[in-house]
C-alpha cells in the first residue's frame, strides 16, 4: 500500500515500484513492465476535472454517461443513512467485453469513515505514465460530486489497481523517487500480506479486533446482536501460498460447506469449462455471484463473463481484461447488494486473482469467502497450465459484528488453563 498528501506524488511513487519490481510482458499495445496488484491512497482529492478527456471512454461511451444515475441515488442514500456500507457504483457491465476499449475502472465505492466521505475505486489495469491522472480525477469528482450534495466532508481517495504497469517507450519519462510501503494498519487502509490464507483469516481479525472504530449498521433492526460492527477501511489482504493451510482451525465453515458454496454460488462449477446461456439461479435465490458472473436473467446483452475471460487468457496470458463483473446499476437501490462487486484474473510473476468486496464479514464470512475464491482462481489456473498463483483480497469495509467480538477474542487470545488449575483437575 502506498499512500501520500496528493495524487502527483502518489503517481511518482507507484510508477518508482513498478520500476523495482517489474515483470516485463510483450502486449499489443507495446512491451511494458507490470508490476504487482496495488493499493494506492491520497489523502486529498484532486479537483482538475476534464469531462472531455479520452481516459474517461470506454466501449464508445462516457463514464459520466454510466454513472450519473448512480451518483444521484448515491447522493440520496448518504443523505438517509451516513454510516451506510451499500454505496458502491458499478462501471463495468458484462457486455464491455465484446468491446476492444473496456473500461479501466470498474467499480467505485464510498464510504464514511473517521468523519469525512471516502471513494475507493477498482482498476482492472492502469497505465500508471499516460493514464493515472485522468482517472484519479475522475474519480475524484465523483468524490467531490457526492460530498458537496450530500453534506459530508471530502476525504481520501483509494485505488486498487489490478495490473498496474509503464510501457518500455515511456520508461524516460518516470523520475524515479524513493518510495515507502505501508503494511499493516493505517487509518486509510491496512495492507495485510502473509503465506497462507489461514494466517491471512487470523491477521485480518486480529488489525481489526485492535485497531477497528466501531459505528452503527443498517442491519440492527434485523439481527440482535448486528446493531454495531468493528470495522477498518480499505483492507488488502495478500496471501503468496494459497494452496497449503487453507482451513484456519478455529474457521466457522468445514471444508465441505467451502467446496459447495465455491461450486455452487461463486463459480456455477459443472459447467466451468463451457459457456453458460441459460438460468442458473435456484428457487428462492434472489442473485448469486455465479449467476451474476455467468448468465444475469436482467442483463440486456447476456455474457457469460467467467467463460469469456477464461478464452482470453487461453489465447494471450498477458490480457488485462480479463475483468468479471458482479456488480449492477440496481444494486445501489437494494437493501441486500452483493459483498463482492468483481474480480480480475492476471499474471504478475504467476498466475493471481484479486476480488473486490464493498463489506466482508470478517468472522462470519470473510474466511469461507477466500477459500472459495482462491479455488475459483486455483481451478482456473489449473485449467489453463499455469501452475502456481497468488491470492488478494480487498475489502472496502472488513469489520466484526458485536455478537461475534467474544468469538474472535477467543481466536486470538484462548484461555488457557494455568498451572494451578490443571493440577486441581488432575
Amino acid at each position: 500500500m502506498i499512500i501520500a498528501k496528493d495524487p502527483e506524488k502518489l503517481q511518482r511513487l507507484l510508477a518508482s515500484k513498478i520500476l523495482d519490481e517489474n515483470t516485463k510482458f510483450k502486449t499489443r499495445y507495446g512491451k511494458e513492465l507490470r508490476g504487482k496488484p496495488q493499493l494506492v491512497v491520497s489523502e486529498n482529492p484532486y479537483s482538475d476535472f476534464h469531462p472531455d478527456s479520452s481516459g474517461w471512454r470506454a466501449c464508445d461511451e462516457r463514464y459520466a454517461e454510466r454513472v450519473d444515475g448512480s451518483i444521484r441515488d448515491a447522493i440520496e442514500k448518504l443523505k438517509k443513512v451516513p454510516y451506510t456500507r451499500r454505496v458502491s457504483i458499478p462501471v463495468w457491465r458484462p457486455k464491455d467485453h465484446l468491446c476492444n476499449t473496456p473500461p479501466a475502472i470498474t467499480e467505485m465505492s464510498l464510504l464514511f469513515s473517521n468523519e469525512k466521505l471516502h471513494i475507493t475505486a477498482f482498476l482492472r489495469s492502469m497505465d500508471v505514465v499516460n493514464y493515472f491522472m485522468p482517472n484519479f480525477s475522475f474519480v475524484s469528482h465523483v468524490l467531490e460530486s457526492v460530498s458537496e450534495s450530500s453534506g459530508l466532508e471530502a476525504g481520501s481517495v483509494g485505488m486498487l489497481i489490478a495490473i498496474p504497469h509503464i510501457y518500455e517507450r515511456d520508461i524516460e519519462r518516470v523520475e524515479k523517487v524513493r518510495y515507502k510501503e505501508h503494511f499493516d494498519y493505517h487509518k486509510l487502509g491496512t495492507h495485510i500480506v502473509e503465506d497462507y490464507i489461514s494466517s491471512a483469516w487470523h491477521s485480518a481479525l486480529e488489525n481489526i479486533y485492535h485497531n477497528g472504530d466501531v459505528k452503527r449498521t443498517e442491519w440492527g433492526e434485523l439481527f440482535e446482536g448486528q446493531e454495531e460492527s468493528k470495522f477498518l477501511h480499505r483492507m488488502l489482504v495478500e496471501v503468496r501460498n494459497p494452496e497449503e493451510n487453507q482451513i484456519h482451525d478455529k474457521a466457522p465453515f468445514t471444508k465441505k460447506y467451502g467446496v459447495e458454496y465455491a461450486h455452487d454460488y461463486v463459480i456455477h462449477a459443472r459447467s466451468i469449462d463451457r459457456e453458460v446461456k441459460e438460468n442458473i439461479l435456484k428457487e428462492g435465490e434472489t442473485y448469486t455471484y455465479a449467476e451474476r458472473a455467468r448468465y444475469c436473467e436482467r442483463d440486456d446483452i447476456k455474457v457469460d463473463q467467467l467463460y469469456m475471460v477464461i478464452q482470453k487468457l487461453r489465447e494471450r496470458k498477458e490480457r488485462r481484461d480479463c475483468y468479471v463483473g458482479i456488480s449492477r446499476p440496481w444494486d445501489i437501490l437494494s437493501d441486500e447488494p452483493p459483498c463482492l462487486r468483481g474480480y480480475q484474473l492476471g499474471f504478475w510473476r504467476k498466475f493471481f486473482g484479486i476480488f473486490y468486496m464493498r463489506s466482508n464479514d470478517a468472522y462470519g464470512a470473510m474466511h469461507a469467502n477466500m477459500y472459495a475464491f482462491n479455488l475459483l482462481t486455483d481451478y482456473v489456473s489449473q485449467m489453463l497450465g499455469f501452475g502456481s498463483h497468488y491470492y488478494f483480497h480487498f475489502s472496502l469495509d472488513a469489520h466484526i459484528y458485536g455478537e461475534f467480538v467474544d468469538s474472535v477474542r477467543e481466536i486470538l487470545e484462548p484461555e488457557t488453563p494455568s498451572y494451578l488449575e490443571k493440577i486441581n483437575k488432575g
